[in-house]
């Protein structure tokens, strides 16, 4: 579905596979699609720095839920470590659009990912992995484990919502357009989870990127 007050992109959250009973409480996933001025995204992410400070035991109320689903599942959130980070006063560092990405993570305690959205291919769909699954990090190949909630286009899986995206479709400077993918968690509420999506698509409406949002339902 639409997200209130938000004109549809072109569809590309294509459908999901049934649930496994693995990850009930994984209920939602939300993209935002993007083109902003990168310029004004920088400033319009300086702008609202201090809500960091003012946000963080809400943050990390929310980041909570993350924390325990990643660890029933053998992964450690990286919310964590980002909401430490912020707490001993670190700048947010990276290109505009990972600091746009971090700033609306840590300002809400929500998982959220950002991709060049003209490196993803046709629809997205939410999947769950079979044994093995594998795809190129940044890093290193992503071995994923048996119902590992991941997201794949026309090409191949593209992120693992436990270990991180792929080097694909990853933020280059060349990237004009952007995907930014809203993670919900088990006994995150639906309406925190709807507030992280909105602030999302706030800031990008700031650096004139005429965002556009949309959501699917995963129960």
């Amino acid at each position: 579905m639409s997200h209130p007050g938000v004109e549809p992109a072109v569809p590309i959250l294509l459908g999901r596979q049934p649930r496994s009973p693995a990850h009930t409480g994984f209920d939602r996933l939300a993209v935002v699609t993007a083109r902003p001025d990168m310029k004004r995204l920088e400033k319009a992410v300086a702008h609202h720095q201090e809500v960091l400070a003012g946000s963080a035991e809400y943050a990390r109320e929310n980041a909570r839920c993350y924390t325990d689903w990643f660890a029933l599942h053998g992964h450690t959130s990286p919310l964590t470590a980002q909401l430490a980070s912020v707490s001993d006063g670190r700048p947010l560092r990276g290109p505009a659009p990972v600091r746009a990405l971090l700033h609306c993570e840590l300002s809400n305690g929500v998982l959220m990912g950002v991709q060049d959205l003209d490196a993803v291919r046709g629809g997205i769909r939410v999947e769950y992995a079979v044994e093995d699954t594998r795809f190129p990090g940044f890093r290193s190949q992503v071995v994923c484990r048996a119902d590992e909630p991941v997201l794949r286009d026309d090409v191949d899986v593209f992120a693992s919502v436990f270990q991180g995206p792929d080097a694909r479709t990853g933020i280059t400077r060349s990237t004009e357009r952007l995907l930014f993918v809203v993670f919900d968690a088990p006994g995150l509420s639906s309406e925190r989870f709807t507030k992280a999506v909105d602030d999302v698509v706030s800031l990008l409406d700031e650096a004139d990127g005429t965002p556009r949002a949309e959501s699917i339902e995963l129960t």
